[in-house]
Protein backbone atom coordinates (compact mmCIF):
# COMPACT_ATOMS: atom_id res chain seq x y z
CA UNK A 1 0.00 0.00 0.00
CA UNK A 2 1.18 4.04 -1.15
CA UNK A 3 1.63 5.80 2.45
CA UNK A 4 -0.06 9.58 1.84
CA UNK A 5 0.95 11.82 -0.28
CA UNK A 6 0.61 14.58 2.58
CA UNK A 7 1.08 15.13 5.89
CA UNK A 8 0.03 18.76 6.70
CA UNK A 9 -1.92 21.25 5.70
CA UNK A 10 0.50 23.57 4.16
CA UNK A 11 1.88 20.46 1.94
CA UNK A 12 -1.40 19.68 1.01
CA UNK A 13 -2.31 23.19 -0.79
CA UNK A 14 0.49 22.87 -2.74
CA UNK A 15 -0.07 19.10 -3.80
CA UNK A 16 -3.77 20.47 -4.52
CA UNK A 17 -1.94 23.16 -6.83
CA UNK A 18 0.12 21.31 -8.55
CA UNK A 19 -2.67 18.38 -8.87
CA UNK A 20 -4.57 21.08 -10.83
CA UNK A 21 -2.16 22.34 -12.81
CA UNK A 22 -1.52 19.08 -14.09
CA UNK A 23 -5.14 18.64 -15.02
CA UNK A 24 -4.79 21.76 -16.86
CA UNK A 25 -2.70 20.40 -19.20
CA UNK A 26 -5.34 17.96 -20.33
CA UNK A 27 -7.96 20.69 -20.60
CA UNK A 28 -8.85 20.51 -23.85
CA UNK A 29 -12.27 19.93 -23.63
CA UNK A 30 -15.02 22.14 -25.23
CA UNK A 31 -15.56 25.06 -23.04
CA UNK A 32 -18.61 27.25 -23.09
CA UNK A 33 -21.22 29.27 -20.54
CA UNK A 34 -21.09 26.66 -17.82
CA UNK A 35 -19.90 28.21 -14.80
CA UNK A 36 -18.20 26.33 -11.48
CA UNK A 37 -21.01 28.01 -9.00
CA UNK A 38 -18.05 31.06 -8.11
CA UNK A 39 -18.37 32.58 -11.52
CA UNK A 40 -15.30 30.62 -12.90
CA UNK A 41 -15.40 29.48 -16.38
CA UNK A 42 -15.23 25.39 -17.07
CA UNK A 43 -15.84 23.15 -19.57
CA UNK A 44 -18.90 22.63 -20.93
CA UNK A 45 -20.63 19.85 -19.35
CA UNK A 46 -22.00 16.48 -20.76
CA UNK A 47 -25.68 16.78 -19.37
CA UNK A 48 -26.70 13.37 -18.03
CA UNK A 49 -29.72 12.33 -16.45
CA UNK A 50 -31.02 9.31 -14.77
CA UNK A 51 -34.80 8.24 -13.36
CA UNK A 52 -36.49 5.08 -13.25
CA UNK A 53 -36.65 5.32 -16.70
CA UNK A 54 -32.56 4.51 -17.29
CA UNK A 55 -29.65 7.04 -18.20
CA UNK A 56 -30.12 10.11 -21.04
CA UNK A 57 -27.03 11.06 -21.82
CA UNK A 58 -25.51 12.56 -25.27
CA UNK A 59 -24.06 9.76 -27.79
CA UNK A 60 -20.99 11.81 -28.49
CA UNK A 61 -18.41 14.70 -26.82
CA UNK A 62 -15.01 16.01 -26.73
CA UNK A 63 -12.28 14.43 -25.31
CA UNK A 64 -10.25 16.31 -22.73
CA UNK A 65 -11.23 17.97 -19.52
CA UNK A 66 -14.87 16.66 -19.13
CA UNK A 67 -17.39 17.72 -16.96
CA UNK A 68 -20.45 15.51 -16.15
CA UNK A 69 -23.59 17.20 -15.63
CA UNK A 70 -25.80 14.72 -13.68
CA UNK A 71 -29.75 15.51 -12.53
CA UNK A 72 -32.70 13.33 -11.67
CA UNK A 73 -36.24 14.56 -12.09
CA UNK A 74 -36.90 11.73 -9.37
CA UNK A 75 -38.89 13.42 -6.36
CA UNK A 76 -38.39 10.25 -3.85
CA UNK A 77 -35.03 8.28 -4.57
CA UNK A 78 -31.88 9.39 -5.02
CA UNK A 79 -29.89 8.49 -7.86
CA UNK A 80 -26.30 7.24 -8.63
CA UNK A 81 -24.41 7.26 -11.94
CA UNK A 82 -20.61 5.95 -12.12
CA UNK A 83 -18.35 6.42 -15.25
CA UNK A 84 -16.13 3.82 -16.15
CA UNK A 85 -13.78 2.68 -19.42
CA UNK A 86 -12.81 -0.93 -19.42
CA UNK A 87 -9.02 -1.35 -20.03
CA UNK A 88 -7.96 -2.24 -23.87
CA UNK A 89 -9.02 -5.73 -24.55
CA UNK A 90 -10.96 -6.12 -21.42
CA UNK A 91 -15.08 -6.45 -22.55
CA UNK A 92 -17.90 -4.31 -21.36
CA UNK A 93 -19.05 -7.57 -20.16
CA UNK A 94 -16.37 -9.10 -17.98
CA UNK A 95 -16.17 -5.60 -16.30
CA UNK A 96 -19.83 -6.02 -15.56
CA UNK A 97 -19.63 -9.71 -13.93
CA UNK A 98 -16.44 -8.29 -12.09
CA UNK A 99 -18.34 -5.44 -10.67
CA UNK A 100 -21.42 -7.43 -9.58
CA UNK A 101 -18.18 -10.18 -7.81
CA UNK A 102 -17.45 -6.94 -6.14
CA UNK A 103 -20.89 -5.86 -5.14
CA UNK A 104 -21.56 -9.42 -3.59
CA UNK A 105 -23.03 -8.68 -0.08
CA UNK A 106 -22.76 -12.02 0.85
CA UNK A 107 -18.98 -13.44 0.79
CA UNK A 108 -16.34 -10.86 1.48
CA UNK A 109 -14.10 -13.41 -0.35
CA UNK A 110 -15.59 -12.93 -3.62
CA UNK A 111 -15.99 -9.07 -3.05
CA UNK A 112 -12.46 -8.79 -2.45
CA UNK A 113 -11.79 -11.34 -5.89
CA UNK A 114 -14.13 -9.24 -7.61
CA UNK A 115 -12.98 -5.40 -7.06
CA UNK A 116 -9.48 -6.83 -7.71
CA UNK A 117 -10.45 -7.38 -10.78
CA UNK A 118 -12.37 -4.58 -11.69
CA UNK A 119 -9.03 -2.35 -10.09
CA UNK A 120 -7.26 -4.45 -12.86
CA UNK A 121 -9.50 -4.16 -15.82
CA UNK A 122 -11.12 -0.61 -15.90
CA UNK A 123 -10.14 3.17 -14.90
CA UNK A 124 -13.26 4.31 -12.91
CA UNK A 125 -13.51 7.93 -13.57
CA UNK A 126 -15.34 8.88 -10.93
CA UNK A 127 -19.82 9.86 -10.45
CA UNK A 128 -22.48 11.36 -8.47
CA UNK A 129 -24.52 10.64 -6.45
CA UNK A 130 -27.37 12.70 -7.20
CA UNK A 131 -31.24 13.87 -5.73
CA UNK A 132 -34.08 15.87 -6.94
CA UNK A 133 -32.80 19.03 -5.53
CA UNK A 134 -29.01 18.20 -5.63
CA UNK A 135 -27.91 17.79 -8.86
CA UNK A 136 -23.95 17.83 -9.46
CA UNK A 137 -21.27 18.10 -11.47
CA UNK A 138 -18.05 15.76 -11.74
CA UNK A 139 -14.90 17.16 -13.98
CA UNK A 140 -12.40 14.83 -14.72
CA UNK A 141 -9.28 14.70 -17.51
CA UNK A 142 -10.87 11.75 -20.10
CA UNK A 143 -9.04 10.79 -23.31
CA UNK A 144 -10.91 9.68 -26.70
CA UNK A 145 -12.55 6.67 -26.49
CA UNK A 146 -15.59 4.69 -25.36
CA UNK A 147 -17.17 5.87 -21.30
CA UNK A 148 -19.81 3.94 -20.13
CA UNK A 149 -22.46 5.83 -17.61
CA UNK A 150 -23.47 3.12 -15.16
CA UNK A 151 -26.53 3.25 -13.23
CA UNK A 152 -25.03 2.01 -10.16
CA UNK A 153 -28.25 1.95 -7.99
CA UNK A 154 -29.77 -0.20 -10.22
CA UNK A 155 -27.53 -2.54 -10.31
CA UNK A 156 -26.83 -2.79 -6.66
CA UNK A 157 -29.98 -3.63 -6.78
CA UNK A 158 -30.33 -6.06 -9.57
CA UNK A 159 -26.74 -7.44 -10.93
CA UNK A 160 -28.13 -8.98 -13.84
CA UNK A 161 -29.69 -6.46 -15.43
CA UNK A 162 -27.36 -3.49 -15.80
CA UNK A 163 -28.80 -0.34 -17.00
CA UNK A 164 -25.62 1.60 -19.51
CA UNK A 165 -25.16 4.13 -21.47
CA UNK A 166 -22.54 4.59 -23.86
CA UNK A 167 -20.88 7.80 -24.56
CA UNK A 168 -18.27 8.26 -27.38
CA UNK A 169 -15.50 10.83 -26.51
CA UNK A 170 -14.24 12.47 -29.58
CA UNK A 171 -11.20 14.64 -30.86
CA UNK A 172 -10.13 17.28 -28.56
CA UNK A 173 -11.37 21.13 -30.39
CA UNK A 174 -8.09 22.37 -30.72
CA UNK A 175 -8.63 25.18 -28.25
CA UNK A 176 -6.32 25.61 -25.36
CA UNK A 177 -8.49 24.84 -22.16
CA UNK A 178 -8.83 26.29 -19.04
CA UNK A 179 -7.77 24.87 -15.89
CA UNK A 180 -9.83 22.37 -13.56
CA UNK A 181 -12.53 25.26 -12.44
CA UNK A 182 -9.31 27.37 -11.02
CA UNK A 183 -8.25 26.09 -7.54
CA UNK A 184 -10.47 24.13 -5.89
CA UNK A 185 -12.06 25.18 -2.50
CA UNK A 186 -11.13 22.14 -0.72
CA UNK A 187 -9.30 19.12 -1.68
CA UNK A 188 -9.62 15.24 -0.18
CA UNK A 189 -6.63 13.06 -0.56
CA UNK A 190 -7.96 9.22 -0.53
CA UNK A 191 -4.66 7.46 0.94
CA UNK A 192 -3.33 4.52 2.58
CA UNK A 193 -2.00 4.24 6.58
CA UNK A 194 -0.56 1.84 8.61
CA UNK A 195 -4.50 1.82 10.22
CA UNK A 196 -6.17 1.35 7.08
CA UNK A 197 -7.45 3.68 3.91
CA UNK A 198 -8.35 7.23 5.22
CA UNK A 199 -9.50 10.48 3.77
CA UNK A 200 -7.24 13.24 4.35
CA UNK A 201 -9.20 16.08 4.23
CA UNK A 202 -8.65 19.84 4.04
CA UNK A 203 -10.24 23.01 3.15
CA UNK A 204 -13.83 21.52 3.14
CA UNK A 205 -15.85 23.79 5.21
CA UNK A 206 -18.79 25.42 3.29
CA UNK A 207 -21.81 24.10 1.20
CA UNK A 208 -21.52 25.69 -1.46
CA UNK A 209 -17.61 24.77 -2.36
CA UNK A 210 -15.76 22.43 -5.20
CA UNK A 211 -13.88 19.72 -3.29
CA UNK A 212 -11.12 18.40 -5.51
CA UNK A 213 -11.03 14.50 -5.08
CA UNK A 214 -7.29 12.71 -5.94
CA UNK A 215 -7.00 9.08 -5.24
CA UNK A 216 -3.14 8.09 -3.58
CA UNK A 217 -3.95 4.90 -2.70
CA UNK A 218 -3.46 1.97 -4.64
CA UNK A 219 -7.11 0.67 -4.31
CA UNK A 220 -10.63 1.88 -5.74
CA UNK A 221 -12.00 4.69 -3.40
CA UNK A 222 -15.25 6.97 -3.22
CA UNK A 223 -16.20 9.92 -1.60
CA UNK A 224 -19.79 9.20 -0.39
CA UNK A 225 -21.53 12.59 1.34
CA UNK A 226 -23.92 11.03 4.02
CA UNK A 227 -25.68 13.64 5.31
CA UNK A 228 -25.84 12.92 8.93
CA UNK A 229 -27.70 14.56 12.63
CA UNK A 230 -25.62 17.13 13.81
CA UNK A 231 -23.52 16.46 16.52
CA UNK A 232 -22.42 12.82 14.97
CA UNK A 233 -18.63 11.86 15.57
CA UNK A 234 -16.64 9.46 13.80
CA UNK A 235 -16.27 7.76 17.10
CA UNK A 236 -19.93 6.92 16.62
CA UNK A 237 -19.70 5.85 13.28
CA UNK A 238 -17.04 3.58 13.85
CA UNK A 239 -19.06 1.89 17.20
CA UNK A 240 -21.66 0.93 14.39
CA UNK A 241 -19.39 -0.34 11.96
CA UNK A 242 -17.74 -2.62 14.55
CA UNK A 243 -20.80 -3.93 15.99
CA UNK A 244 -23.78 -3.45 13.31
CA UNK A 245 -27.64 -3.54 14.51
CA UNK A 246 -29.85 -2.19 13.81
CA UNK A 247 -30.26 1.09 11.74
CA UNK A 248 -26.93 2.94 10.58
CA UNK A 249 -26.80 6.58 12.56
CA UNK A 250 -27.79 8.08 8.62
CA UNK A 251 -30.43 5.83 8.34
CA UNK A 252 -32.96 8.04 6.63
CA UNK A 253 -30.85 10.74 5.67
CA UNK A 254 -29.85 11.76 2.06
CA UNK A 255 -26.59 10.97 0.41
CA UNK A 256 -24.42 12.69 -1.96
CA UNK A 257 -21.15 12.57 -3.48
CA UNK A 258 -18.47 11.50 -5.87
CA UNK A 259 -18.15 7.89 -7.19
CA UNK A 260 -15.17 5.44 -7.26
CA UNK A 261 -12.03 6.64 -9.14
CA UNK A 262 -8.68 4.37 -9.82
CA UNK A 263 -6.13 4.95 -8.19
CA UNK A 264 -3.93 8.25 -9.31
CA UNK A 265 -6.71 9.86 -11.00
CA UNK A 266 -8.30 13.08 -9.80
CA UNK A 267 -12.01 14.89 -9.92
CA UNK A 268 -13.37 17.70 -9.51
CA UNK A 269 -16.84 17.06 -7.52
CA UNK A 270 -19.42 20.42 -7.55
CA UNK A 271 -22.27 19.85 -5.55
CA UNK A 272 -25.51 22.27 -6.84
CA UNK A 273 -27.60 23.65 -4.24
CA UNK A 274 -25.93 20.94 -1.18
CA UNK A 275 -27.88 21.92 2.17
CA UNK A 276 -25.59 23.44 4.97
CA UNK A 277 -25.39 20.70 7.90
CA UNK A 278 -22.95 17.90 9.33
CA UNK A 279 -21.94 15.14 6.94
CA UNK A 280 -19.75 12.03 6.91
CA UNK A 281 -17.28 11.62 4.09
CA UNK A 282 -17.56 7.54 3.17
CA UNK A 283 -16.43 4.91 1.76
CA UNK A 284 -18.20 1.47 0.57
CA UNK A 285 -15.63 0.54 -1.91
CA UNK A 286 -14.72 -3.42 -0.06
CA UNK A 287 -11.15 -3.97 0.60
CA UNK A 288 -9.45 -5.34 -2.25
CA UNK A 289 -7.66 -8.26 0.68
CA UNK A 290 -10.54 -8.33 3.30
CA UNK A 291 -12.99 -7.85 0.94
CA UNK A 292 -15.00 -5.46 3.99
CA UNK A 293 -16.43 -2.18 2.44
CA UNK A 294 -13.25 0.30 3.59
CA UNK A 295 -15.86 2.75 5.71
CA UNK A 296 -15.79 -0.50 7.88
CA UNK A 297 -12.26 -0.30 8.39
CA UNK A 298 -12.27 3.59 9.15
CA UNK A 299 -12.40 5.45 6.16
CA UNK A 300 -14.64 7.66 6.96
CA UNK A 301 -14.51 11.50 8.28
CA UNK A 302 -17.46 14.32 9.48
CA UNK A 303 -17.15 17.67 8.38
CA UNK A 304 -20.02 20.63 9.01
CA UNK A 305 -20.64 22.15 6.46
CA UNK A 306 -21.64 26.04 6.75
Amino acid sequence: MRTSLLRHGARTAVAALALTTALAGAASADTGARHDGHGRPGPRPVEVSVDAHGIQAPRTARAGLVAFHVTTDDPKAGQFVQAFRPRHGVSLHKLLADLAEAVNRNDPSVAARGITAVNHDAQALGGAQVTHDVPETFTTPVSEGPVYLLDFGKFLEDPSHPVVRKLELRGKNGRKGRDLADFPDGIVITKETSNGPRFDVNGVRRAKDNILVHNSADELHEMELQAVPPGTTDAQLQAYFDHPSGPPPFAGMPTYGLGVISPGRTALLQPHHLPKGTYALLCFVPDDEAGIPHAFEGMHKVVVLH
